[in-house]
């Protein structure tokens, strides 16, 4: 592919413009598509860069590998073609109608999906590859891939991009040879990420269902008197609120509690007329209560002691508000259940994840008429789909086994 700058900047303007500068002259050229073969790939710092970028499909054409397709190369009569009917011609305004009517074809949620993974896995693989730009897909080229996806949808007689139609990005998306074969994986990992995440969830369960649950701290002592206090939520940074209070929203000071003992002392409520809050202090001996200073009006000499999660005020238990609970994730909250109902929700989710798997592969994996795929792409396929009926029946098998444990 060695050329004179003058050269590539032509073909450049031709692809790009449609338009070939002839001494002076610019004619338009009425190119629909552009193929070009070479014996090696372009080599780096030779300014080909934009010039490689520029071919959508890049396909690595290697010897004859099927012994049919062999044997009819050799005895075939040679290069003759016949002369194509009419019928078989693609005419502008075939092509123009083609092109209007592939922009209106949609795109499956299972192809976003894959889109969104693949595009995670590529930036991983270049950072990994130290930013070698050898994993990196520019904007433009993924618009032109997603014109290329949807002329394949529309071609093939569908209203709607499929994962077919998402494969045939593995000859768009490679930089350099030595990236194919992880191009090939990501492409795989990108279409099976969603079942195996599935999955992987599910072996997790099934394990932790297996694994005898150590009883915390907390769980074996069910009630306590909190020491610390880190569950009681706090107000203003400086007081607890007692719930129930007759006297209604009432607050209790933090620094009084943290010297509180099972021992009654006095105390004293008050409504603070800056804070607008009833508020309870304990009385310090010696030390006489400001009234003037706190604001404090309508006070109320009261009795106080400390308890299990609260104090007792006046003989009353009263509990202080608790801090908000974290969310119950769903792993644990399946925890809790009873060994039975945890084994019947794997399973529902066994069941759900394989369905959703196997209605994808039917509709458009089983017998596959995408009239672009090669035997090659589809056989990358099949090994896609091996491996994951593979973890299908892994997980079966163990889910089986515990059920049998359980009867």
């Amino acid at each position: 592919m060695e050329s004179r700058p003058s050269i590539q900047n032509t073909l450049l303007t031709v692809i790009n413009e449609h338009i070939f500068h002839n001494w002076g002259q610019i004619m338009h050229t009425p190119m629909k598509v552009l193929i070009a073969a070479s014996n090696e790939l372009p080599a780096k710092d030779e300014g080909l860069e934009a010039l490689w970028d520029r071919f959508l499909v890049r396909m690595v054409s290697n010897c004859i590998e099927c012994d049919a397709s062999f044997f009819k190369m050799i005895k075939g009569a040679g290069g003759d073609m016949s002369e194509l009917a009419e019928s078989l011609y693609i005419t502008d305004e075939l092509y123009s109608d083609w092109q209007n009517e592939s922009k209106q074809v949609g795109v499956h949620d299972s192809v976003i999906n894959a889109i969104k993974n693949i595009r995670k896995i590529l930036a991983a693989l270049e950072k990994e590859d130290g930013n070698q730009l050898r994993y990196y897909i520019s904007d433009r080229r993924w618009r032109k891939a997603y014109r290329l996806m949807q002329t394949s949808a529309y071609l093939n007689g569908r209203s709607e991009i499929n994962l077919s139609d998402y494969l045939l990005l593995i000859h768009s998306f490679w930089n350099d040879v030595e990236c194919i074969p992880n191009v090939l994986n990501a492409f795989t990992s990108s279409i099976s990420d969603t079942v195996l995440k599935g999955l992987s969830k599910i072996d997790k369960s099934i394990r932790q269902l297996m694994t005898p649950q150590k009883q915390t701290a907390q769980q074996s002592t069910p009630s306590r008197i909190n020491s610390d206090n880190n569950d009681f939520a706090e107000y203003d940074y400086f007081y607890y609120l007692v719930e129930n209070y007759p006297a209604g929203d009432t607050y209790f000071s933090k620094w009084d509690y943290a010297a509180l003992t099972n021992q009654t002392r006095d105390g004293v409520r008050y409504y603070d007329s800056k804070r607008k809050k009833n508020i309870i202090h304990t009385l310090v001996p010696g030390r006489p209560f400001d009234a003037k200073s706190l604001n404090a009006t309508n006070l109320t000499k009261v009795n106080i002691q400390r308890c299990q999660n609260g104090a007792i005020i006046d003989g009353t238990p009263y509990a202080f508000r608790r801090k908000a609970a974290h969310p119950t994730t769903n792993s644990e909250l399946l925890q809790t259940l009873p060994v039975y109902q945890r084994v019947s929700l794997i399973q529902d989710s066994f069941k759900t994840c394989v369905e959703k798997w196997e209605k994808s592969v039917t509709a458009i994996w089983t017998d596959c008429d995408n009239i672009f795929l090669s035997s090659n792409d589809l056989a990358l396929v099949n090994k896609m789909l091996k491996d994951v009926n593979e973890q299908i029946k892994t997980i079966e098998v163990k889910l089986n086994n515990v059920v049998m444990m359980i009867k």
